[in-house]
């Protein structure tokens, strides 16, 4: 299991950010290109289960995640099925200059023949990199475009 933190920051304010980023049946109308389609199919608490349908660095996965909420400033997301089944991103919003500071530690869990490809780990952590700066670009987006987040 390889770990690594990303860090971001973003304009909004934490609880925009924060909202934005916790409303998982929102995901695909904020990033179309990555989240095909979200199906919530458990909730319980603070806790949602969701069928994904994801494109990822050239490939639509079929993956269950299961992510927990706890407000004002966590969100956990479990991946439960698919290639890296076990890994884990857990978010942290905090209130900073001018916007919100985001960190993403990130706990990645190679299964399967994918454990084979040499430096895979390092090309999934540059991908999840971009990734996480695109997501807070379309949520900034988002949020000047839905008058519900200002």
């Amino acid at each position: 299991m390889r770990t690594f933190n990303l860090l971001r920051y973003s304009k909004l304010n934490r609880d925009i950010i924060f909202n934005i980023s916790t409303n998982v049946s929102q995901f695909h109308k904020i990033m179309p290109n990555y989240f095909k389609s979200l199906k919530i199919i458990n909730v319980e608490n603070s806790e949602q289960t969701v069928l994904e349908k994801i494109s990822f660095l050239g490939k639509t996965l079929d993956v269950i995640t299961k992510h927990v909420v706890l407000p004002p400033n966590m969100h956990k997301v479990l991946i439960l099925s698919g290639p890296l089944k076990g890994t884990s991103f857990i978010e942290y919003y905090e209130i900073f200059e001018n916007g919100t500071e985001i960190k993403i530690c990130i706990s990645l869990q190679i299964n399967g023949f994918l454990k084979l490809i040499p430096f895979l780990d390092l090309i999934l952590a540059k991908k999840m990199d971009g990734v996480m700066s695109k997501f807070i670009a379309c949520s900034e987006n988002y949020a000047k475009i839905n008058s519900g987040y200002h």
